[in-house]
């Protein structure tokens, strides 16, 4: 999300912002023209001109002749109307996916469709550490493999079950990996190694930017998206931002109380709605499990039996049970937020039986309805995507977009001095 409101800001800071802007209208609305940027925006003719400028140099955005839709209408007389357009191949962003359900490394264009991706594989998530050198080689390698310059490559996003800090590059904790505060490490190791800006984030809140800037919440400021696998977690974006609170551990819907179980939640209780309401409630409900509490070393089982649990047929009944659990955590979620959009997101979340479990139960319990305020969609974003979407959000449609550095790899002979 790009602000363009600072009582502080410096001609340099305000030109990166209004890049971000215009970036990010012209991605959602190809064929734009310069004209409706500076009714849009509010800038000079000038400043416009000069960021178009800019943009068009680095070889990000090109202009070209929109289609003239045949009203019947007399034509208009006057200097034809130049649209302007992301160019797809201008920009690149990468994404690191850290998951036993979707363990890869992949490569998507400007528009967020992804051009290259490969598994990793990875069967022990046991040091936060060697997972970032595992995987970060595996992006190395597939960026030498796509013979992208990485120079063209904005940045790398990491998506992982994780209660992360990125203001300061940490992962504090991951109750589903058994990982403690990393101090950085993590960062660290995929910056070393790729030379790129990187962002770690909890994955559902990676989901929620996804779905708001290239899915279901498009152009939505207010909505929450839930996460639902092994466990759940939700992504709350309020006024365009991540909702993060003081801790920076918001969104922790598994944690609700729900009925007791035989079951331990990572937390050590057993009435979370992490055991009712989710993959490792599912799995102890069908009898796929040997144990009671939850085991970090266990992942890759988890997710082989739930992947396999969720396209059995037979099994809709109890996937539809799980969403009416859902539904007892999302009623209060949508009273605290009041949200437009609560989204379902995740290898169970997007199911259909789940989803229409949530959709009954918040009917029949909760009165949910047209009147309610929001609406219940299904995420079109999947969670393999979520990463390389995330570093292209952050790092080319904001004001982190590293201008001199595209600018420099253009391939064009005219190079266009900008303070970035």
């Amino acid at each position: 999300m790009v602000s363009k409101s600072s009582s502080s800001a410096t001609p340099a800071s305000l030109r990166r912002t209004h890049r971000g802007l215009m970036l990010s209208r012209i991605q959602a609305e190809p064929g734009v023209s310069r004209a409706d940027l500076v009714r849009r925006f509010g800038f000079s003719e000038m400043a416009l001109t000069r960021i178009a400028r800019d943009l068009l140099a680095a070889e990000i955005i090109e202009e070209f002749d929109p289609p003239v839709a045949d009203t019947g209408k007399q034509r208009r007389i006057g200097r034809p109307r130049i649209g302007l357009r992301i160019i797809p191949k201008g920009v690149f962003a990468a994404g690191i996916t850290v998951s036993a359900y979707f363990s890869e490394v992949s490569i998507c264009d400007a528009n967020g469709q992804t051009i290259a991706r490969q598994e990793v594989d990875n069967t022990s998530f046991e040091d936060a550490a060697e997972t970032a050198r595992l995987y970060s080689s595996a992006l190395c390698a597939l960026i030498k493999e796509t013979g992208i310059d990485i120079d063209r490559i904005a940045g790398v996003g990491v998506a992982l079950s994780a209660n992360t800090s990125p203001d300061r590059n940490e992962i504090v904790r991951s109750e589903y990996f058994g990982w403690g505060n990393d101090g950085g490490q993590f960062w660290e190791e995929v910056r070393g190694n790729t030379g790129l800006p990187v962002e770690i984030e909890n994955i559902a809140n990676a989901l929620a930017l996804s779905e708001m800037r290239f899915g279901a919440a498009r152009d939505v400021s207010e909505f929450a998206l839930a996460h639902v696998a092994t466990f759940a977690g939700v992504g709350a974006v309020s006024d365009g931002r991540v909702v993060r609170g003081a801790s920076g551990d918001a969104g922790r819907i598994g944690h609700f109380r729900l009925e007791k179980r035989s079951l331990r939640c990572t937390c050590g209780r057993n009435d979370c709605l992490n055991l009712s309401a989710t993959g490792f409630g599912l799995l102890a409900k069908l009898g796929k499990l040997d144990h009671d509490t939850f085991d970090c070393s266990k992942l890759p089982v988890y997710a082989r039996s739930l992947l396999a649990a969720v396209d059995d047929a037979s099994n809709a009944d109890h996937l539809h049970e799980a969403g009416l659990h859902l539904a007892e955590a999302l009623d209060p979620l949508a009273k605290i937020l009041a949200p437009e959009l609560i989204i379902l997101s995740g290898t169970l979340g997007s199911k259909d039986a789940y989803f229409k479990g949530a959709e009954q139960g918040l009917t029949a319990s909760f009165g949910y309805g047209p009147d309610s305020g929001f609406r219940l969609v299904k995420g079109v974003v999947s969670p393999a995507d979520a990463a390389s979407l995330l570093a292209l959000h952050t790092f080319c449609y904001s004001d982190r977009l590293d201008y001199e550095r595209l600018n420099n790899s253009a391939s064009g002979n005219v190079k266009v001095a900008a303070n970035a």
